[in-house]
């Protein structure tokens, strides 16, 4: 049943991988050095995403980025806490998880306002339990850069390209109501929307 489904998705499948093929992809730097590794933070990336907080994966660090995610793979890093906080001196949004807070000891500025920090508690699954008012608070300040505003439902996933085309990615078993930059729309269950432009 399952290779059946799959036949009858893989024409809207091999259009949109086309139309994804033609455009950058713009959103949250989301860094990962090269071998790196992500102790109890496995698959963070995956569940961030999940939050409608539009990724856009990186293994170098995004200095010139508008916006930036960091995990305790930045760890591996051995320059990462200055260019951490030539960064969060920029005024740029900056998202952290507590464990890379915590073990960042002595790295002044992580209590500046353009810093938030995710508490993944040793789980990343457990983001997927964040209520509307916490994914609201991270999403404001991560997209500001990208004057893109979303509400929807936790388990929701964005993407943004550079030409202003979308995606909305619906990985709840019921449909949802969307609001993305003031427009409403319905997203299927286990289902998708998007525009191209």
């Amino acid at each position: 049943k399952n290779i059946e489904a799959l036949r009858a998705e893989i024409p809207e499948l091999l259009s949109v991988a086309e139309e994804v093929r033609k455009r950058p992809i713009v959103g949250i730097a989301a860094y990962k050095p090269a071998n790196s590794h992500p102790d109890n933070e496995a698959r963070v990336f995956e569940f961030v995403g999940m939050l409608g907080l539009p990724l856009a994966p990186c293994h170098e660090f995004p200095a010139r980025a508008p916006a930036a995610f960091f995990s305790i793979h930045s760890l591996k890093d051995s320059a990462f806490a200055p260019r951490l906080q030539d960064y969060i001196k920029s005024g740029k949004p900056v998202l952290l998880t507590r464990a890379l807070s915590e073990a960042l000891t002595n790295c002044p500025g992580l209590g500046a306002a353009n810093v938030h920090i995710l508490d993944v508690k040793g789980n990343p699954k457990s983001l997927l339990e964040l209520g509307q008012s916490q994914l609201g608070a991270l999403r404001v300040p991560m997209l500001k850069p990208f004057r893109a505003t979303f509400r929807a439902p936790n388990r929701v996933a964005l993407y943004l390209f550079r030409d202003k085309s979308w995606v909305v990615e619906n990985f709840n078993d019921q449909p949802v109501d969307v609001m993305l930059n003031g427009k409403a729309l319905v997203v299927p269950a286990r289902g998708w929307s998007y525009r191209w432009n």
